[in-house]
């Protein structure tokens, strides 16, 4: 079988080149040669030895790349199945959109919903996304309503108040209202108790 020799390019999106340049190199393990270097923002990767082996080794770095955001038009884009299994669970999407947005980030979902465009890194994106599965699972049962807990999953992330607190102050603004069956449900559109709970806070504390 001929030697071959061939060379590939991975850009640098959310981590410095020399770092990923070292998880390159510890991913890959091939019978031949290979070299890798860094330059423009890219570490390139020049395999020399068997195609199978080239093949093999350009699938391991594939594999190692795959929970990376890609970027799109200066933002990166975040797959989400693939952040749930990184973190070891699943959060509400649209919740992560509306903190980052109020962090100062900007913040979109795909139009599949199985994606997040924004300029937050991923060290900032994983750590939020991790706090909202955190908080989610704090949530008493007698919460009913999607938009409910999603008003108390983006307050209590915000502002880091337990999220008994968040619902006693979101029925004492009238957010929120406790019905003859103890359940709590949502008075007014999430989004709307959301920035106005927060003014309120903003205004108790200044």
């Amino acid at each position: 079988m001929p030697l071959a020799k061939r060379r590939f390019r991975v850009k640098c999106v959310d981590e410095p080149c020399e770092k990923l340049a070292e998880k390159i190199s510890e991913s890959i393990s091939i019978a031949g040669e290979y070299n890798v270097t860094i330059q423009d923002g890219f570490v390139t990767v020049e395999f020399y030895g068997y195609e199978s082996e080239i093949k093999k080794a350009w699938s391991k770095i594939k594999n190692m790349l795959a929970g990376s955001p890609k970027v799109e038009k200066g933002v990166f884009v975040y797959d989400i199945n693939t952040m749930f299994k990184d973190i070891g669970s699943t959060f509400p999407p649209r919740v992560l959109v509306e903190v980052l947005r109020r962090l100062g980030f900007t913040a979109s979902l795909s139009g599949e919903g199985d994606k997040i465009k924004t300029n937050a890194s991923k060290e900032t994106v994983y750590s939020i996304s991790s706090r909202i599965a955190e908080v989610a699972r704090t949530i008493p049962g007698e919460v009913r309503g999607l938009s409910t807990k999603y008003y108390i999953l983006t307050l209590s992330v915000l502002t880091s108040f337990p999220v008994e607190e968040v619902i006693g102050r979101g029925i004492e603004a009238a957010h929120l209202k406790r019905d003859e069956n103890g359940f709590i449900t949502l008075n007014i559109e999430w989004l709307k108790g959301v920035d106005d709970f927060l003014k309120r806070v903003k205004h108790s504390s200044g």
